[in-house]
């Protein structure tokens, strides 16, 4: 049986699962399936399902990695959870059988069906999330580690959509047979996985489910054709909390649609223990239970460590190193936390402005400047929490010192309060929204301070596409989406050479973008 290990070392395994119920879901077109992938070099099948591998195993030699699905209503684990779906496999001609390996709640021990796949003459494939979950898959005698649950388990669901080489990197300094598994979708990040230690890759629906990937080429091309409108995911449902610089939002989302909202004005003085009660208050008018996902967007940073700070001292004075999930915890139920811009970023690169760019912006004017990046389809995100604090780059507009401590800023020219404080120092009491309007109406010193806001803005995204290779800016906040805004940074933008322009669009999901990544960033994600 170790040869058959070996023979896969290095190679690509084809997850053969055509779409539950679809055309192609037949055990003579599984089959034909896995000899088309053999024949193309594939060193390795993975079936679904007891018919399914029995007729692959009529047609292909190469080890079978065989598994069995359950949906079951007291447990969470699908894959292979009974030790009688061991023995069927097994009985079918498995070689490997897979098993879910994470430390879910599950109908029977996984020792137990460690021990019947042992008994079965089969090689132990685990199918994990975490670290932990690999170490003790090792323990129990399984010989094949897979990163195929991560981000797919309610602990580490992140919404990222590529794939976890930092799981791949750490499972291979566990030792034993690494299978990279779960969201390799091109043959860039398969060889990738192979770098970061893989001995092998397992590819399933960018190769198997022809439905899926006709669906992603013809939405990609309808949106190469026009912009894009809101997605609206039937799978979104849950309470969303977006806490910026101005007001708390709240949001019951239900099948993607928001049902209830609720919001008050943001106390920027406030301690931790006043914002989270405030956060709690607001949930439970729009209706949170318990049972509910829950994501929470916030202004500021939040760290590696899930502590949240005030990036800029001006918007949040009374925040520094809290353990944010923990409190929301405490007095709500579990949530993960990401920052507002990164939560709008997230949302429109999946559900707005953003699809079909692989390397995409969002920026929000308003209060102040945040950002949030998309590369290579992923959300960019550091131990430090700083990443996409945009706002915080220098300009030649700027002269001032902005919340952040930094001089010269693109916060400190093109955010709310620095317009405001601009209008102050001309002798003139005016908010943002009164400066906005007034430039609409032609004051000339309103137009002024807006334009020298937009060119401010419009260099950010020049320099952002030099560094980053940008395919498109979403534009969103209060500022950024008042009538003539995005028009007069369009044009700042169109001044620059042609190999620093990109296309700026007025973010889809307006102001709601930060409540839909939020949830997003809680729950998105499908079980493979």
């Amino acid at each position: 049986m170790t040869d058959r290990l070996a023979g896969m070392r290095g190679g690509l395994v084809v997850s053969c699962q055509p779409v539950p119920g679809g055309p192609m879901d037949r055990p003579d077109i599984v089959a034909a399936m896995a000899a088309a992938a053999v024949a193309g070099g594939a060193s390795g099948i993975r079936i679904e399902g007891g018919a399914n591998l029995r007729a692959a195993r009529a047609a292909v030699s190469v080890p079978i990695i065989g598994l069995i699905k359950r949906d079951l209503a007291d447990s969470p684990v699908r894959i292979t959870p009974f030790a009688r779906d061991v023995q069927d496999l097994a009985a079918a001609g498995a070689d490997v059988i897979a098993v879910d390996a994470t430390d879910r709640p599950r109908p029977e021990p996984l020792a137990d069906l460690v021990a019947a796949i042992h008994a079965s003459g089969c090689l132990g494939m685990a199918d994990c999330a975490t670290l932990a979950e690999g170490r003790r898959a090792r323990e129990l005698g399984l010989a094949i580690l897979g990163t195929t649950l991560s981000g797919y388990t309610e602990d580490t669901a992140t919404g990222d959509p590529a794939p976890d080489l930092d799981l791949v990197r750490r499972f291979r300094a566990l030792g034993g047979f690494v299978m990279a598994e779960g969201r390799y979708a091109t043959p860039e990040v398969a060889a990738a996985a192979l770098r970061a230690g893989a001995d092998a890759v397992t590819v399933g629906t960018a190769l198997t489910r022809l439905e899926i990937m006709t669906t992603g080429f013809r939405e990609a091309m309808t949106a190469g054709r026009t912009p894009p409108a809101p997605a609206s995911p039937a799978s979104l449902s849950g309470v969303a909390i977006d806490l910026g610089g101005t007001k708390i939002a709240a949001a019951r989302i239900e099948d993607g649609r928001i049902v209830n909202e609720a919001s008050v004005p943001t106390t920027a003085t406030a301690d931790a223990t006043a914002q989270v009660a405030e956060i709690a208050r607001l949930a439970a008018r729009v209706g949170y239970r318990r049972d509910m996902a829950l994501g929470v967007a916030v202004a500021g940073r939040i760290d590696a460590g899930g502590h949240w700070h005030a990036v800029n001292t001006d918007t949040l004075s009374g925040i520094a190193a809290v353990p944010l999930a923990d409190r929301i915890a405490e007095a709500l139920g579990p949530a993960t936390c990401l920052n507002d811009a990164a939560a709008a970023a997230l949302a429109e690169a999946r559900l707005g402005a953003g699809r079909g760019h692989a390397n995409f912006a969002y920026l929000t004017v308003s209060t102040g400047i945040g950002g949030g990046l998309v590369l290579g389809g992923r959300l960019v995100t550091s131990r430090s929490g700083l990443a996409g604090h945009v706002g915080f780059a220098t300009t030649p507009e700027g002269r001032a010192r902005c919340g952040s401590g930094r001089l010269g800023t693109v916060e400190s020219v093109a955010g709310g309060r620095a317009l405001a404080a601009a209008a102050q120092a001309d002798g003139r009491t005016a908010d943002a929204r009164m400066i906005c309007d007034a430039a609409r109406a032609g004051e000339g010193w309103a137009d002024t301070l807006v334009d020298r806001s937009a060119r401010a803005v419009a260099a950010l995204i020049a320099d952002l596409t030099t560094t980053l290779g940008l395919d498109g800016v979403a534009l969103g906040g209060s500022i950024g989406l008042s009538e003539g805004y995005i028009d007069r940074v369009r044009r700042a933008l169109g001044a620059e050479p042609p190999l620093f322009r990109v296309p700026v669009e007025a973010a889809a999901l307006g102001t709601a973008a930060p409540l839909f990544g939020a949830l997003l960033h809680r729950v998105d994600g499908e079980t493979p």
